[in-house]
């Protein structure tokens, strides 16, 4: 009996899905909102089991372009520095590695 009464019922709904009313409705509005309502009053009326909304018209959506900052260069002036101590009174001499009797390069030998 349990049987019986399971593959009736399975029969039952496998007819029914194959003698479900499809209707397919074309719109411009491409809004989610609009077409979710256009698909309640199309399957409410026509009493559809498949409704099926499409839109026809591209979707554009108005994006801003990215903005691309270009590098801007200023002239950077030499930065002079002033020494802290006043050295052009030290003559420069030059020493060599070996030792040397030169007076300013250790005076030894």
């Amino acid at each position: 009996m349990k049987k019986v009464l399971l593959l009736s019922s399975l029969l039952a709904m496998v007819a029914s899905a194959a003698n479900a009313d499809y209707r397919t409705v074309y719109t411009n509005n491409c809004d989610p909102a609009a077409m979710h309502a256009l698909l309640s009053r199309e399957a409410a009326a026509h009493r559809a089991v498949i409704t099926e909304v499409i839109c026809e018209s591209s979707r554009v959506v108005a994006e801003a372009a990215p903005v691309v900052y270009e590098p801007v260069y200023a002239p950077v002036a030499p930065v002079v520095y002033e020494p802290a101590y006043d050295l052009s009174n030290i003559p420069v001499v030059d020493c060599v590695p070996y030792p040397t009797t030169c007076e300013y390069c250790g005076g030894l030998r």
